[in-house]
C-alpha cells in the first residue's frame, strides 16, 4: 500500500510543478501579463510549500486572473482546500475538470474530477429560507447576490466560517443575519423573516397663523411731519445735520475772514508810507477781496443752513407739546457784508 500512495502522491505532485506554463484557456494575453502571472504563480507555489497560506492563496487568485491557466487553477484550488475553504475548492476543482477535458488533458481532467469528488462528500451547505417573499426582494450571502428563488430550500455550498445574510426590498426595512458556519459535512438553516414595511413619513407640520401684533404707540415728545402723518425723527436728524453743516461753513467763513484782515492790513501797510502801492500790493489786495468774498459766502450759507436746522428741530416737536396757534420762523438773509438770521414767532 505504501508503495501505492508514494507513486500516487508523486504523480499528483508532477501534475501541480510548473502548471502556469501551460497554455492560456481564455483571451489571450500580453508577454508582459504572462510575466506577471508566473512570478505571482512562482511566489503563491513557494508560500504554499512553507504553509504560508493565507499569503499564497491571494497570489495564485491573481496570477489566474491576469493569465488564466488550467495549471494555476489546480494550485489555486489545492490551496483553498489546505486553507479550509472547501466550498471554493470544489468549484475551483469541477471548472478545472470541465477546462482540462476540453483542452484534451485527460490526466488533469481525472484529477481535478476525482479531488471534487472527495470534497462533495465533506461540504459545508446553507439552507435559505424565505418566510414571505417581497416585489423585488434581493439577498446577498457575504456581499454577493443571491437568486431569492434558486436559493430557497436549496443547499448552497459555502466556505465555513462566519456568514453575513441580508435581505433587501423596495418599500421594505432591510434584514440581515450572522451564522457561524461549521466545517462539513454540515448544514446550516436560515429563515428570512417577512420584511417590515418602512414607516411612512410624517406630514409636514403647519404652523399657525401669527396673530396681529399690536401698532406700537408713539413715544412722548415724538413727533409728526406733514400732512402724511410720518414720524418727526427724520426731520430732527436732517435739523441737526444741517445745523452741523452751517456750523462748519461759519467756521470756514471765519478762517477766510481772519486771512482777509491780515491781507488787508499788509495792503495799508505797504500803500501808506510811499503813497504808490507796488505790484505785490496790489496782488495783495485782489487776494484779499477774493477771501473776503469766499468768507462772506461761507458764512452767510452757514447761516442758512444753522436757520434751517433750527427750523427743522423747532417743527419736528410732538402734537402733546404744541400750542394752539403758535407759529415759529426762522429768515436768513446775506449781504455783501455778511449774513443775517432773523427768528420771530406768534404766541
Amino acid at each position: 500500500m505504501r508503495p501505492s500512495r508514494a507513486r500516487h502522491a508523486g504523480a499528483w505532485l508532477a501534475l501541480l510543478s510548473g502548471m502556469s506554463l501551460t497554455s492560456t484557456l481564455w483571451a489571450q494575453t500580453t508577454p508582459a501579463d504572462k510575466a506577471l502571472a508566473e512570478g505571482l504563480f512562482q511566489d503563491g507555489k513557494k508560500l504554499m510549500d512553507e504553509g504560508r497560506l493565507q499569503e499564497a492563496c491571494p497570489k495564485l487568485a491573481e496570477s489566474q486572473r491576469v493569465d488564466p491557466t488550467v495549471g494555476t487553477l489546480l494550485n489555486l484550488a489545492v490551496c483553498h482546500e489546505k486553507e479550509g475553504k472547501t466550498a471554493s475548492a470544489w468549484a475551483e476543482f469541477k471548472e478545472a475538470s470541465a477546462l482540462a477535458a476540453s483542452a484534451g488533458q485527460q490526466d488533469r481532467a481525472q484529477f481535478a474530477a476525482k479531488r471534487g469528488s472527495e470534497l462533495e462528500a465533506r461540504l459545508t451547505r446553507l439552507v435559505l429560507e424565505v418566510a414571505q417573499a417581497a416585489p423585488g426582494m434581493a439577498i446577498t450571502l457575504n456581499g454577493k447576490d443571491l437568486s431569492a428563488t434558486a436559493a430557497t430550500g436549496s443547499g448552497i455550498p459555502v466556505d465555513p466560517g462566519t456568514a453575513t445574510i441580508e435581505a433587501r426590498a423596495p418599500g421594505k426595512q432591510p434584514w440581515s443575519q450572522q451564522v457561524t458556519l461549521e466545517p462539513g459535512p454540515s448544514t446550516t438553516r436560515v429563515t428570512v423573516p417577512p420584511l417590515a414595511d418602512v414607516a411612512a413619513p410624517e406630514p409636514a407640520k403647519v404652523a399657525p397663523p401669527a396673530s396681529p401684533q399690536p401698532a406700537p404707540q408713539a413715544r412722548p415728545g415724538a413727533a409728526s411731519s406733514g400732512a402724511s402723518g410720518a414720524g418727526g425723527s427724520p426731520m430732527r436728524t436732517l435739523g441737526f445735520v444741517a445745523g452741523g453743516v452751517g456750523l462748519a461753513g461759519i467756521g470756514v467763513g471765519a478762517v477766510f475772514g481772519v486771512l482777509t484782515m491780515q491781507k488787508a492790513s499788509d495792503v495799508e501797510a505797504g500803500c501808506s508810507g510811499n503813497f504808490r502801492c507796488s505790484r505785490a500790493d496790489v496782488d495783495l489786495n485782489e487776494s484779499a477781496q477774493t477771501t473776503a468774498m469766499v468768507s462772506n459766502i461761507a458764512i452767510g450759507a452757514g447761516l442758512a443752513c444753522v436757520g434751517a436746522g433750527v427750523a427743522m428741530v423747532l417743527m419736528s416737536r410732538s402734537p402733546e407739546k404744541a400750542v394752539a396757534g403758535e407759529r415759529v420762523w426762522v429768515a436768513p438773509s446775506v449781504a455783501s457784508d455778511g449774513g443775517r438770521l432773523t427768528l420771530g414767532g406768534q404766541w
